[in-house]
């Protein structure tokens, strides 16, 4: 127990420096952790790490989540943002690169009903594929809207083929506490996909800031 308030007592600590040393903006900066790892070819389909991770105090502003529905569905879709798009919708912009891209970057992450992922993936997966970007289904009688504020507080993070992963985990306007119940959420994600004692070294850093080393 000791060992454990000592280690979130270190935690806190580097997340105070981290923001001590950012220097001042005019703009909000992002807070981002990049973690170094050893012994790990992430090129290797077997190493690949994947995953969403919900962070329990959000990203601190607000992200966009498409929603791919129909009938009953789309209704209730409509409900919940602007940004969904019926069967019509899909097929209306299918020979729109440009507008399927601008839609790709706006959003976060998409959703979509079981019954229209065949036509997506012929119409938008060129695009929406290698942006990581594959709509979640969503289940069949399930409601949307806690799905969607699920999502709205997620980050994906995808190994490239360094050793490096980054991940963003809020802002320099959000208390330290949350950030570190963000970064808290994000290590046990990891820990699920990858052996922690290949961890070389993480650290934190702002938008503009110097990194600070956690571990």
């Amino acid at each position: 127990m000791v060992e454990k308030e000592k280690k979130t007592v270190k935690v806190e600590e580097k997340f105070k420096e981290m923001i001590e040393k950012s220097p001042k903006k005019k703009f909000v900066q992002s807070v981002d952790v990049a973690l170094k790892f050893k012994d790990i070819d992430f090129k290797k389909p077997e190493n690949k790490i994947d995953l969403t991770v919900v962070l329990p105090k959000g990203i601190g502003r607000e992200q966009k989540i498409g929603i791919f529905a129909d009938g009953d569905r789309f209704i209730e879709a409509k409900k919940i943002t602007d940004n969904v798009f019926g069967k019509d919708d899909i097929n209306s912009l299918k020979n729109s690169k440009r507008k399927i891209r601008k839609i790709a970057n706006e959003c976060a992450f998409f959703m979509s009903q079981q019954d229209l992922m065949g036509l997506i993936g012929k119409t938008w997966g060129t695009i929406l594929g290698p942006r990581g970007k594959i709509p979640q289904i969503m289940p069949p009688n399930a409601p949307l809207a806690p799905i969607f504020e699920r999502l709205k507080k997620s980050i994906k993070i995808t190994s490239k083929k360094n050793n490096v992963l980054y991940a963003k985990i809020g802002n320099e306007k959000m208390p330290v506490d949350d950030l570190i119940a963000n970064y808290n959420a994000l290590m046990e994600g990891i820990a699920e996909k990858a052996d922690k004692k290949k961890i070389a070294a993480i650290y934190l850093k702002t938008t503009m800031g110097q990194p600070v080393r956690i571990q």
